[in-house]
């Protein structure tokens, strides 16, 4: 049977335990890094890969599909494994 004494230790416990864990949650939470980026600033965290404008052929076509998981029109067949 437990005590007094043992009872209080186990409340100090869990109280330390809940601080400990909304003060790493707490940190995890500030420190996710989102900001507002400015319109004039998102050219240059604008990847080039990421624009599909600038495919010439059909290998470049072929290897954006082949890595997307999508097949559209092109006349090959793929299931995005790159195992055609």
């Amino acid at each position: 049977m437990l005590n007094e004494d043992t009872s209080a230790s186990l409340v100090v416990r869990a109280g330390r335990a809940l601080l400990v864990v909304l003060v790493l949650g707490g940190g995890l939470l500030a420190s996710t890094g989102c900001a507002p980026v400015a319109p004039y600033e998102r050219g240059k965290l604008a990847h080039p890969t990421m624009t599909a404008a600038d495919m010439s052929g059909f290998g470049e076509s072929h290897l954006r599909a082949i890595t997307e998981g999508a097949v559209g029109g092109s006349g090959g067949t793929g299931s995005g494994c790159g195992c055609n």
